[in-house]
C-alpha cells in the first residue's frame, strides 16, 4: 500500500512512517530505511482513527503452528501505535500531513490482551483509536484482527518527543 485509499480528507497522504525525518527511519518494525524490517505503514483514516496492515511471514509462528508469536503482535501494535499517536498529535496541532515536519512519539506504556489465536498467512488489520490527548501524552486503544475477528486488543500511552 503506497498511500491512503480511505476516501476522506486524508486520502492520498503518505504513510506516517514515511514522513519521519531520516534519522528516525531505521525502526525494525516500521522504518522505511531498514532493509531487513517489516515496513509497517500507518495511515490516518480520520482525526481519531489510524489503520495499518501487516502480513506475517511463516517464520513468525509462535509455539503453536499456524499461530502468530505474541511478541510480534505487541511489536506491530507498538509501531502502529507510535505512528498513530504522532499522526493524532499532528492533526490536533493543526499541522498538515505530508507537508509539515512529522511529529514523533515514543512508548510510555503498552498493554496487550490476547483474545484468540492470530492466524498466520493472512493480512492483519491494526486499528488505533484516539482516546485522548493531554499535553505531550496521547492515549490510544488498538486492535489487531483478521477480517471481522479481533484477535488482540491493546492500550497505549505514547509521549510526544520534544524537538
Amino acid at each position: 500500500m503506497a498511500d491512503c485509499s480511505c476516501n476522506n480528507q486524508f486520502e492520498g497522504t503518505p504513510a506516517i512512517q514515511d514522513q519521519y525525518k531520516p534519522k528516525f527511519r531505521h525502526c525494525f518494525g516500521c522504518g522505511a530505511d531498514n532493509e531487513a524490517g517489516w515496513h509497517v505503514k500507518s495511515y490516518l483514516t480520520s482525526s481519531t482513527t489510524a489503520v495499518a496492515h501487516f502480513t506475517p511471514k511463516p517464520e513468525y509462528t509462535g509455539g503453536v503452528p499456524d499461530n502468530l508469536y505474541g511478541g510480534i503482535i505487541a511489536a506491530v501494535m507498538d509501531c502502529h501505535g507510535m505512528a498513530a499517536g504522532a499522526g493524532f498529535h499532528h492533526v490536533n496541532d493543526g499541522l498538515v500531513l505530508g507537508q509539515d515536519p512529522m511529529i514523533r512519539c515514543v512508548t510510555a506504556q503498552l498493554s496487550v490482551s490476547y483474545k484468540k489465536p492470530t492466524p498466520m498467512g493472512q493480512e492483519l488489520t491494526l486499528t488505533a483509536t484516539l482516546e485522548k490527548i493531554e499535553g505531550r501524552k496521547v492515549w490510544l486503544d488498538i486492535t489487531v484482527g483478521v477480517g471481522n475477528d479481533v484477535t488482540a486488543e491493546g492500550k497505549i500511552l505514547a509521549v510526544r518527543v520534544k524537538e
